[in-house]
């Protein structure tokens, strides 16, 4: 019997998925926490070049780490928010550290990233001599130490190697980077960096002397919002300081120290500010550089370990199986990994990029058309936010127990609602904001996007079609929103950050709408994601999305404290189409919407009812009629943004699901080094989409969750054996493990949760 059936034959019997405590059940205590250290990355020789690198962050600062076949430390450094004055994503820099006499370049080598701790380690011997480096990024201070001990006195050298000397024309395909303004007639220039001159450190910044904050918005009709507005750009400065005990400046851009050591401590100091001028950031970092070189050593790594510590002990999901063709341990590092990426790049001032994160290299090889030898800085699709993907990286954190690192990608969105409530107002004078689908950090459409030509065009209609009418991306985040407050119980930040939020998408969707002689709803002008676009009628996705949200608003009624507003949302709810159907080859499935015209794109909107917004799935009556959809979408994969994994694991597809999973964390970048360093497929590398789809369907593979349900093992291939420790609704955390000898053993059962072990 194929999985499918034996599924279908489980789900038919409620006593098969009500399985008792009593029967398959043990209660334990809490489980030991798995040891994660197997899972660490290790390299028994040097890399060429940037794409042989280790990822290291503390969620703002990050770096990429390789020791090159000619035994120099390479350090390049990121940092979330280090946008220029067109908007570009900059690096910080990088820099070189060069030991002498040299010994990183000897056979006898290693490169560790111990993803426990956070830190990478790096060891090599050479005709006796031996040397260990300790590379970290501080997880309480934008610090990155290196610190080295040998068993004999080396001199070190530290070079500020920076490539933004001087400014060119931004031109060509390198424009990609900077879109968002860069593809307008007249281009734009590349950024120059500034080196500051010191006595006992190097340093370097880029300062922002201009901006195209105030062009975003004479483009779009909202120049005035600069009364309440203010420039997120200009006057921004960013950079870096390296120094250290024993360490001297024999040159505005070289560190070395005083004299050989058999140990050293390299601090370099990541630092940005706002209308401080060149010569207050300058006076401000190097202050900051003294305090860390003053800082215990010890006290200071003590404090960093406890993070990561705390960090892996809330959750984790370790894979095992005694047959080395499941490809477990690999599936299993791949999504601890991940995991891990988010750690490094979760926790700044803006939500971690989907195309490449903070951890992008140098083009040291063909990644795609025409797009070889460019710089670090460089990244398709350049720094502004696409929320289809950006959404992505943030789903896996529910189940993970990360809420913390989710209110960056929170944060930007709401900064942005007096921008949005301000151009909806201008453009359709009716209250409510909605979000546009590619978008500024601040708000604003993207001037490439939106059309740089805007004579005799009307407000709020883009001139790329692909979003012109793309606004349910404000739906989605309001669910994501809901299940905030649903996993964490935090009703003060819900009401007072995200409430207000979501208070205005629905508002919008309520009054920009005409209604039918039903008084049902008509969304149109519209489209059905990116791939049906003009001419749509009631798309899918906000069909669904505004059915699943006021559902949920109106369960999480006290939440807002908005009387007036929920009981609008009671009849809102009545006015709302019903879901779109029609038959394909005879078979009932889900529509996109009504009035499509031609397939534009590789998306399903269709199963944006199974997810993002889950009405149709394991444990629901419609479960068939999803099944079904899935198996007739139109369009099959599952790498990059492509939600099938996580479509198939919620309808109860075991066998697809775990397909997929496999495919996906078995595969990556071949010109990479790292294991998760994925992509390009659509966006960039490492793609951070590819990982996250992934790693949100080994969750709902092990575990769905909807208010007090819990169902365990929904799609979980019984050849797996399994440690886990994951958040569900309430605050709570399920714990325990399954194997096939054993079954399935949970440490305790939280209370008032109804948890139903769908596994044979």
């Amino acid at each position: 019997m194929n999985t499918e059936n034996k599924y279908k034959k489980r789900i038919g019997s409620a006593r098969r998925i009500l399985l008792t405590c009593l029967c398959f059940v043990a209660i334990a205590g809490t489980h030991a926490q798995p040891d994660i250290r197997p899972y660490r990355v290790a390299w028994n020789e040097q890399s060429v070049n940037s794409s042989g690198s280790m990822p290291l962050g503390n969620g703002d600062v990050g770096a990429n780490v390789w020791v090159n076949k000619e035994g120099v430390l390479n350090i390049l450094i990121s940092k979330t928010d280090a946008f220029s004055e067109i908007g570009r994503l900059l690096k910080i820099g990088r820099i070189e550290v060069k030991m002498f006499p040299n010994i990183l370049d000897a056979k006898i080598f290693s490169q560790e990233l111990l993803v426990e701790k956070g830190m990478l380690q790096i060891r090599a011997e050479k005709d006796g001599r031996k040397i260990d480096i300790l590379c970290r990024i501080d997880a309480n201070s934008p610090v990155i130490m290196v610190e080295g001990k040998s068993n004999f006195p080396v001199a070190v050298e530290v070079v500020n190697t920076m490539w933004r000397t001087a400014a060119r024309p931004l031109t060509g395909d390198e424009r990609h980077s900077g879109y968002g303004v860069a593809f307008r007639e007249e281009p734009f220039m590349t950024e120059v960096d500034t080196v500051l001159r010191m006595d006992d450190a190097i340093s370097w910044c880029h300062e922002n002397k201009t901006s195209i904050w105030q062009m975003t918005l004479d483009n779009q009709n909202i120049s005035d919002f600069n009364r309440q507005g203010t420039d997120p750009l200009k006057g921004q400065i960013f950079g870096a300081i390296a120094g250290g005990e024993n360490f001297t400046a024999t040159d505005p851009k070289k560190l070395q120290t005083v004299s050989n050591t058999k140990s050293f401590r390299l601090h370099v100091v990541v630092s940005k500010s706002k209308d401080a001028g060149i010569e207050g950031w300058k006076e401000n970092i190097h202050a900051q550089l003294r305090r860390s070189i003053r800082e215990p050593a010890a006290a200071m790594a003590k404090k960093h370990s406890a993070w990561w510590a705390d960090f892996w002990k809330r959750h984790y999901v370790i894979i095992t199986s005694a047959d080395a063709a499941e490809k477990t341990f690999e599936i299993t590092r791949a999504y601890l990994l991940q995991r891990y990426m988010n750690a490094c790049s979760g926790r700044g001032a803006v939500p971690i990029k989907f195309n490449g994160s903070i951890f992008t290299t140098d083009l040291n090889e063909d990644i795609g058309p025409g797009r070889k030898g460019f710089d670090a800085d460089f990244r398709a699709w350049g720094g502004n936010y696409w929320f289809q993907n950006t959404r992505l990286i943030y789903w896996t954190m529910y189940h993970a127990g990360d809420a913390d690192l989710m209110k960056p990608f929170f944060d930007m969105y709401v900064d942005a609602l007096p921008l949005a409530r301000f151009r909806t107002n201008r453009y359709f004078r009716h209250e409510g904001a909605y979000i546009t689908e590619t978008m500024t950090p601040w708000g604003s459409y993207l001037i490439d996007n939106y059309g740089w030509d805007r004579k005799g065009k009307p407000d709020g209609v883009s001139d790329n079609l692909y979003i012109r009418y793309y606004w349910q991306g404000g739906l989605e985040l309001c669910t994501m929103m809901m299940e905030h407050l649903e996993f964490t119980g935090d009703s003060a930040y819900f009401k007072s950050r995200l409430a207000p939020f979501i208070k205005e998408i629905i508002t919008f969707f309520d009054k920009h709408y005409k209604r039918d002689t039903d008084g049902k709803l008509i969304i149109s002008p519209a489209q059905s994601l990116e791939t049906y676009q003009e001419g749509v009628v009631n798309p899918l996705p906000e069909i669904a999305g505004l059915h699943w949200n006021l559902e949920r608003i109106l369960g999480h009624a006290a939440s807002f404290g908005d009387s007036a507003f929920i009981k609008r949302c009671r009849s809102f709810r009545n006015e709302i189409p019903e879901i779109p159907y029609r038959d394909t080859n005879g078979i009932r499935v889900i529509s996109p919407g009504s009035n499509l015209g031609a397939r534009l794109n590789i998306e399903n909107p269709e199963l944006y009812a199974v997810f993002p917004y889950r009405l149709f799935g394991t444990g629901k009556p419609s479960l068939e009629l999803g099944r079904n959809t899935f198996a007739w979408r139109g369009y099959k994969s599952w790498n990059g943004w492509h939600q099938d994994a996580i479509q198939a694991a919620l309808l109860g597809h075991t066998g697809e699901a775990k397909k997929m999973v496999v495919q996906n964390f078995t595969t990556k970048h071949s010109g990479s080094k790292f294991p998760v360093f994925w992509g390009p497929n659509y966006d960039w590398v490492p793609d951070q989409d590819h990982g996250s789809v992934t790693a949100r369907a080994i969750q709902n593979m092990l575990v769905q969750s909807e208010k007090d349900e819990v169902l365990l093992f929904p799609a979980w291939p019984k050849e797996w054996n399994v440690a886990f420790r994951v958040s569900i609704p309430g605050n709570r955390i399920l714990e325990g493990t399954y194997d096939q000898k054993s079954g399935v053993r949970l440490a305790g059962r939280p209370d008032g949760v109804n948890i139903k072990i769908m596994i044979d």
